[in-house]
């Protein structure tokens, strides 16, 4: 019975206490729960929760996200307080919503129960408080490929079975958030496009440093995105939504990062996820808020899956309260990204700064030197220590490296352009819902073009890719440019984008994931070409093109 379930697990009956909520039918269990913390759920079990969960109530429908490569629906659950299933009934209300994705990495499991057991609070809840200024749209099961290869694939503390970090075409889908290869993203992005969510929430497992916080959180990091919005989240949002995890559930929660140097702790915190391939600095790129929730590995199941589940309150709580100042905040963004992105310093290199100090909960921990001869059993993060966590707690004051500082930038086009031939370029570039238009008749105008010096093959896959490095530099020329040129303006809401992926040097740009292979080098030679993307910093007079 449900009062035998949860009587031995006081952290979930506080909890419940806390939101005023009674213990839930055992029918509407989440498989963790049922198990008492020694399993995770199927997708087909996930499924039916949901299903159990939809006849329960009128406040949620299903949305399908994608099919994975392996034929499994990906379920997008709308919460509403009127049942809302589409983008057009959510404005025609009047609302914005909050997009909350778990189970990316199919064994970093806690975010699909507590985004299960999130959907079940407001499905019984009396009231819809929580939903009176905000649609939430959960994805529990992003990757149930991955989720289904159940094995001993993770190191965490429990569950001992789980599934894997790739989805079923091998693929880590938190790095396909720019060359879009997996049906999982593609689906995703599709909901950013249509449903427009003012915050994105993705659910994670760190296994990193340790420390005694089940909790960590960062917020979208990469250096071209919008700086309010940065300090929004770090100034405004995550000081109030601890302050509702430490006060109302009791958990303790820190910035996401590792220890700087493992062998000595004071030198600081650092994150290390600045990319726009992931999911969250890719959103946050699109001028939304993000957080990056790491759940800690080290804590047991049960621990992970409360305290992650009191966290997904705590941040809708606060939606609930701000959600429309939010949605103001991001407009802002955008039009300063049509008014004024364009023509602005495009960050390529950067240094990592301190960004605030704060206080790590950890532990007294023991060095013991590797021999250098033992060096290679080892992984080469290790460096060359071990170092062990002891039993006894030490509280360590902390710089926190999770801002940058350029080192390098270039002053953005009003324009790339894109020879007519490489349409599925296009067509990629359209997918992230970009503005692409084409030039209808062939003109001569001042471009800039890479000239390359080098192109640098790097001797290891990385997801199926072989990764492509190149230097050069631009120079201007006259060029004529023919009908049919693709031109991809930057004076347009999700500009930022843009260069992430067109200019030749960008971290993680098409150009290194292989989109420009056959034109880099040329023909019966290892002599560089021209890079393909022009740049135009200047509207031609008779310039004439057609939307797309």
């Amino acid at each position: 019975m449900p009062s035998k379930t949860f009587r031995w697990a006081s952290p979930l009956l506080l909890l419940f206490l806390s939101l005023n909520a009674a213990e839930p039918p055992e029918e509407l269990l989440t498989v963790a729960e049922s198990s008492r913390f020694t399993r995770t759920s199927s997708h087909a079990e996930v499924l039916d929760l949901v299903q159990r969960l939809q006849s329960r109530s009128a406040r949620i429908r299903v949305v399908q996200v994608a099919v994975s490569s392996e034929g499994r629906m990906i379920p997008m659950i709308v919460v509403s307080r009127d049942g809302i299933a589409s983008p057009a009934a959510m404005r025609q209300e009047n609302l914005s919503c909050v997009l909350i994705n778990a189970n990316i990495h199919a064994g970093e499991v806690e975010g699909k129960a507590a985004s299960l057991m999130l959907i079940r609070d407001l499905v019984l809840a009396n009231d819809t408080e929580l939903l009176q200024s905000q649609v939430l749209l959960i994805i529990p099961d992003f990757n149930p490929d991955g989720n289904d290869r159940f094995g001993r694939n993770r190191g965490d503390n429990g569950p001992e079975l789980a599934g894997t970090r790739a989805n079923g075409q091998n693929l880590d889908l938190n790095r396909d958030f720019l060359k879009l290869e997996s049906p999982e993203v593609r689906g995703l992005v599709r909901v950013l496009n249509d449903w427009d969510p003012v915050l994105f929430m993705d659910l994670h497992t760190t296994n990193g440093s340790f420390h005694r916080e089940p909790v960590t959180f960062t917020t979208l990091a990469n250096p071209n995105s919008d700086p309010a919005l940065r300090e929004y989240m770090w100034k405004t949002m995550f000081p109030a939504v601890q302050q509702t995890l430490k006060q109302k559930f009791g958990f303790d929660s820190v910035p996401y990062g590792n220890f700087r140097n493992r062998a000595k702790p004071e030198e600081g915190w650092s994150n290390h996820a600045f990319g726009a391939l992931y999911s969250t600095n890719y959103v946050g790129l699109r001028n939304r808020f993000t957080i990056l929730d790491e759940n800690y590995s080290h804590a047991d199941f049960r621990t992970r899956v409360v305290s992650c589940h009191a966290f997904l309150h705590a941040v809708v709580a606060f939606t609930a309260e701000n959600l429309p100042r939010m949605r103001r905040m991001a407009d802002e963004a955008d039009r300063r990204t049509r008014k004024a992105f364009r023509g602005s310093a495009f960050v390529l290199d950067y240094e990592v700064v301190p960004l605030l100090d704060f206080v790590l909960k950890s532990f007294r921990f023991e060095v013991t030197p590797i021999p250098p001869e033992e060096k290679s059993k080892y992984p080469p993060w290790y460096g060359d220590s071990i170092v062990r966590p002891t039993k006894e707690h030490r509280d360590y004051r902390l710089a926190y490296y999770a801002d940058t500082r350029a080192t390098r930038t270039r002053d953005l086009p009003v324009a790339y352009l894109l020879p007519p031939a490489l349409e599925a370029s296009a067509e990629l570039l359209r997918d992230h819902g970009l503005v692409i238009e084409k030039i209808d008749r062939e003109i001569e105008m001042k471009v800039e073009v890479f000239a390359m010096s080098r192109v640098e093959i790097k001797p290891a896959l990385f997801q199926g890719h072989v990764p492509i490095r190149v230097e050069g530099e631009y120079k201007t020329e006259i060029r004529k440019i023919p009908c049919g040129t693709w031109w991809i303006p930057l004076d347009q809401t999700l500009a930022r984008l843009i260069p992430e992926m067109l200019e030749p040097d960008a971290a993680h740009g098409l150009l290194q994931w292989g989109h420009f292979n056959r034109l880099i080098l040329r023909q019966w030679s290892n002599r560089p070409g021209d890079y393909p993307v022009m740049r135009v910093h200047m509207l031609p007079a008779g310039l004439s093109r057609v939307a797309m």
